[in-house]
């Protein structure tokens, strides 16, 4: 609650200052969370995660808590429409600059989004810091049963986004970067999705995970962790990851990946489009299910990690440009770069040249001594 009560502390410095109107205090509510679903006849349903600033207080004299946020929701054209009646339902005045996170419902997001998220640039009072995510199950839903530590579910989100400490294995995006490259050839959208963590649906408790990935303003499918933390390479986001090598089909090693530095450069042959990868780091072994031994070994654990590690950067690129056609590494942002009359000639058919794309990776990680190695 501390950054929502910074939030209302500013507002009351602004209101003080006569910047805000006539509008007291009392009668502005904190968006935390804007919730994004599709509606019949191509309307939008908008749901609001509305902060309550003061302390829970027990409903009906009992022991019962009440929630420290409530949610409404609108049906509208447009997000602006179904908003104005989400203000009439509240009967307060919205305040958007401390929304947290902005949640797509993965229906939403297949449907398509520049005839809606134009909302967002023109409403000057949106928050274009606020953290994107792509939901499995409707907005609406996952707003209204989320279980997190937080006492309002969209803050629990927002930490988790913008910590150090969250796993390289998501990828992590704020609107004012996710807006751009819903139209933007050469560079397009990723988000990351947010679902139930017991798939069975028994736990109303979400997990941050797998990655959204859209053409243009559609999303198109799904990447894993996995294959995610190799975007998060690629781009040039992390530095850091983790990696799980089979030797057989009983033994496996588990490695930590540190002061990973990737290479993406695009070279012409012939008439063909390559796109050379090098990719480089540290490795350290992390759990094994058999007995290693570093000082004869060590050439071996080098060799399988590379190996596989080469093959799954393959795969995965591999799903990017052929299954999906979609640029989310920045590729033709690369080649703009170093050959612009190439990227000028190839720009406007650019989803045909991602999928003849020739790729040449390398992979060279150094692995250290562990103290799991004899």
């Amino acid at each position: 609650m501390k950054p929502v009560k910074a939030g209302i502390g500013l507002l009351a410095v602004l209101l003080l200052s006569g910047c805000w109107g006539q509008i007291n205090f009392d009668q502005l509510t904190v968006v935390s969370a804007i919730g994004l679903d599709p509606a019949k006849n191509d309307r939008v349903r908008v749901t609001l995660q509305l902060s309550n600033p003061t302390l829970p207080v027990a409903a009906g004299g009992g022991s019962q808590q009440r929630r420290p946020y409530v949610n409404y929701d609108a049906i509208g054209v447009t997000i602006q429409e179904a908003v104005e009646r989400i203000q009439h339902q509240a009967k307060k005045s919205l305040f958007f600059p401390q929304t947290k996170v902005v949640l797509i419902s993965e229906a939403f997001a297949r449907r398509g989004l520049d005839d809606t998220l134009d909302y967002f640039w023109r409403e000057t009072n949106q928050n274009l810091n606020s953290w994107v995510l792509v939901s499995r199950l409707p907005a609406r839903q996952v707003l209204d049963k989320a279980m997190e530590l937080e006492p309002v579910p969209a803050e629990e989100w927002r930490k988790y986004l913008q910590g150090d400490w969250k796993r390289p294995l998501q990828v992590d995006v704020q609107m004012y970067q996710f807006l751009p490259r819903l139209n933007q050839i050469g560079h397009q959208a990723v988000s990351p999705g947010i679902g139930p963590f017991n798939k069975s649906g028994k736990t109303d408790i979400m997990e941050i995970g797998d990655t959204a990935v859209f053409k243009n303003d559609r999303m198109i499918g799904w990447l894993s962790g996995e294959e995610s933390q190799i975007v998060n390479w690629l781009t040039g986001i992390s530095r850091r990851g983790s990696f799980h090598t089979d030797l057989n089909k009983e033994e496996s090693i588990s490695f930590s990946l540190n002061g990973i530095r990737a290479k993406v450069k695009p070279v012409i042959r012939g008439n063909k489009l390559v796109m050379k990868v090098r990719i480089k780091g540290e490795a350290e072994v992390l759990t094994a299910t058999v007995p290693l031994h570093f000082s004869t070994e060590q050439a071996m654990l080098r060799d399988i990690l590379n190996q596989q590690a080469k093959l799954a950067v393959e795969e995965t690129i591999d799903k990017l440009f052929h299954k999906y056609a979609s640029d989310v590494i920045g590729f033709g942002e690369a080649l703009h770069r170093s050959k612009p009359k190439e990227w000028k000639n190839r720009k406007s058919n650019w989803d045909e040249e991602l999928r003849q794309v020739e790729t040449e990776i390398a992979v060279s990680f150094r692995v250290r001594r562990s103290g799991l190695l004899h």
